[in-house]
């Protein structure tokens, strides 16, 4: 098993820093892996999930051994701190650097300027 690509959308606020796609082998999509904070401030993966019924939270996919879910893990938070870095440090890429639509948007979404109300950036 390979992870071919990873889809890193920040989210706005709270203990869930950023929502997940993972492709595997470029054949098969993953939707909804989170990226959450707890709380020593570690970062940590869930799997999809929904509530069932009664209240309860039940994955709807997830990996069959830890083997499995430490790759993911390892991939996907190596991605995320490279998103939050690369974006931390500048915003300008190398010149001849290659800039995807999906880069320009990420890099505004994790600015904190986008989060604060735009009368607020005006003054």
């Amino acid at each position: 098993m390979e992870i071919t690509e990873v889809r890193i959308s920040p989210a706005k606020g709270g203990k869930v820093r950023a929502f997940v796609s993972i492709i595997i082998d470029d054949c098969f999509i993953v939707n909804d892996l989170r990226v959450m904070e707890g709380r020593e401030g570690q970062l940590f993966v869930t799997m999809p999930a929904r509530k069932t019924r009664n209240g309860q939270m039940r994955d709807t996919a997830h990996p069959l051994n830890s083997e499995t879910r430490q790759v993911i893990e390892d991939r996907v938070l190596t991605e995320f701190r490279l998103a939050v870095d690369n974006l931390a440090v500048s915003s300008q890429k190398p010149s001849g650097a290659k800039v995807s639509t999906l880069d320009r948007i990420a890099s505004r979404l994790f600015s904190e300027e986008f989060w604060v109300p735009e009368e607020s950036r005006e003054n």
